[in-house]
């Protein structure tokens, strides 16, 4: 496999992993009722867990559009 289609695989692994910090970061509403029935800990966590998603989403999108902006300079120079 060449180095711009690894990149490119790069660029849809990124997409994946800020799709699954979205749905930590933005649960559904019921989220916090259900893990207060199993643990009130759990409930008292999931607005730290939400911060640390949001800051994982800003740090992937950002890698992800800097590795796009690189490789889109690549394909125009080739």
């Amino acid at each position: 496999m060449s180095k711009f289609s690894d990149d490119v695989k790069l660029l849809a692994d990124l997409q994946a992993i800020i799709l699954e910090e979205e749905k930590t970061a933005n649960p559904p509403a019921y989220a916090g009722d259900v893990f207060g029935a199993i643990s009130p800990v759990l409930r008292k966590a999931m607005p730290a867990a939400q911060k640390k998603a949001r800051r994982n989403i800003d740090v992937l999108t950002r890698a992800k559009k800097r590795l796009e902006e690189l490789l889109d300079e690549v394909s125009s120079h080739a």
